[in-house]
């Protein structure tokens, strides 16, 4: 993996007034670096940043102080380069499926033989070959994430900002996903692309990371690199060592057992 430094927040700090007066302090004096093709889960507890870090990230947002870096500019609002997958599904209902997956390249002026070609490709890898022509009505709620999957890959995008995309569904189609998303970022031959994942899920985290960012209360109050092989199993994830990360990652999150070593 290249050091190049792709992400720096540099003591960005993000504040709200609510409608009732009070103020909030989402995101407090955050700084960290992220370097080219890492794939980065942030963790915490609900209300801790994570996903307000996020949307900064993606130019949805702006920070009250502090700056976000992308390849030695800085962001002032959405760009192609990044992608993101939201938690809620974020296909197009109008769209057939194909033409969802094209969207993205129809907006920067791809033509239509070439991105047509490139989304039967990212179909094809996430599945979906079969369903080209189907509304998403008619699939399933794992079906959808593929084809946003597909979607924010076959767009190009450098970074990829993934907000909880896999919370609502249940455990076999999320395990399932990994392993789709794994496959796309860790393409034999290709650059992987700089990833950044929110979830609640220390197991999912686990699975996925090269490294763990842990927040709290908006700041970073942990930041712990996962060294596992991949791909990662069952087995890995029993290991002493992941076990170990586990317990803290647990701890950080206020659901340590009792009697386990953080």
């Amino acid at each position: 993996m290249t050091s190049q430094r792709m992400i720096e927040f540099v003591h960005v700090r993000r504040e709200y007034r609510r409608a009732d007066g009070a103020h909030v302090t989402a995101v407090d004096d955050v700084s960290l670096i992220v370097p080219e093709g890492e794939f980065v889960c942030l963790i915490g507890p609900s209300g801790c940043g994570k996903s307000t870090l996020l949307q900064l990230l993606a130019g949805l947002d702006a920070p009250t102080s502090g700056s976000i870096v992308l390849k030695a500019k800085e962001i002032e609002g959405p760009g192609p380069e990044r992608g993101m997958v939201f938690q809620r599904d974020s296909v197009f209902p109008w769209m057939r499926v194909i033409d969802n997956v094209e969207y993205g390249l129809k907006c920067r002026g791809v033509r239509a033989p070439e991105r047509r070609r490139i989304a039967r490709d990212y179909l094809a890898r996430v599945g979906l070959t079969h369903v080209e022509g189907a509304w998403p009505r008619e699939l399933s709620g794992g079906m959808l994430k593929r084809v946003a999957i597909a979607a924010v890959f076959a767009n190009g995008g450098e970074v990829l900002l993934l907000d909880e995309p896999f919370g609502a569904l249940d455990y076999v189609t999320r395990r399932q996903l990994h392993d789709v998303l794994l496959a796309l970022w860790d393409t034999p031959g290709a650059t992987r692309r700089t990833v950044l994942f929110v979830t609640h899920d220390v197991d999912e985290a686990l699975t996925l990371a090269d490294r763990i960012v842990v927040m709290h209360s908006g700041r970073i109050a942990d930041d712990i690199p996962i060294a596992a092989m991949r791909p990662r199993n069952d087995d890995t994830l029993a290991t002493p060592e992941i076990i170990a990360i586990k317990h803290k990652l647990l701890a950080h999150l206020g659901l340590q057992t009792k009697g386990a070593h953080a």
